[in-house]
């Protein structure tokens, strides 16, 4: 929920960007048990949400990882928003809405820790710093910010206009900041200690630190 599809899906981009797909994961093997383990859970393989880590070194070697990173107290309301509209979509992959953002935030327990769930949209409880480390845990990508895409991108892409958003959640008009109160702020920050201190996130500011600037390209 962090605007990957936008990228991925841009005319502009179309021979210049790679995605996570299976093709390019580190073996046959992962990608047989990353759909064997979701299939058990009922859940779509989501295999193109895989981290860096998992695209096959000599891949990474050949190209420039790029990312998109976002506010994880805005990320995780987002992923709220997409598990009511999936539920109410009826797609085969829901489970039952959440009754509440407190009750979505209580699935941490459950689904945190589950291995290969980084695959998640809804489900997956990973820190962000995961997906853009690699083994020896360094930040291994280019990382954009979500928040200033429509600035951002042209400048490090060399387009000549913002990017056309993707996969807009209707209810994505209201501000976010309202989903909260000071207890689930808390949690969110709990839970995502690594990613806030990784890149310099307040509670209504984007990332501050290891993140592309502009003047960096």
């Amino acid at each position: 929920k962090n605007g990957g599809t936008a990228l991925r899906k841009a005319p502009e981009l179309r021979w210049r960007m790679i995605g996570a797909d299976p093709a390019f994961h580190v073996s046959r093997d992962y990608v047989r048990t990353v759909r064997g383990v979701m299939a058990e859970q009922g859940q779509h393989h989501g295999l193109q949400h895989a981290r860096l880590r998992d695209i096959d070194p000599k891949v990474r070697a050949r190209l420039q990882p790029v990312a998109i990173l976002r506010n994880p107290w805005a990320r995780t309301v987002s992923r709220y928003r997409f598990a009511l509209l999936a539920a109410e979509q009826g797609s085969r992959w829901a489970q039952a809405a959440p009754e509440s953002f407190e009750a979505f935030l209580e699935t941490r327990h459950t689904d945190g820790g589950r291995p290969y769930f980084w695959h998640r949209a809804i489900r997956g409880w990973y820190p962000q710093a995961d997906y853009v480390t690699d083994e020896s845990g360094v930040i291994a990508a280019d990382v954009l910010r979500q928040e200033t895409m429509a600035e951002d991108a042209p400048v490090y892409f060399g387009l000549n206009r913002p990017i056309a958003r993707r996969n807009v959640t209707v209810s994505g008009s209201s501000d976010w900041r309202s989903y909260y109160t000071d207890r689930t702020i808390q949690i969110v920050a709990d839970w995502y200690a690594t990613d806030i201190d990784t890149f310099g996130f307040d509670f209504d500011s984007p990332a501050t630190r290891n993140i592309w600037r502009p003047t960096e390209h």
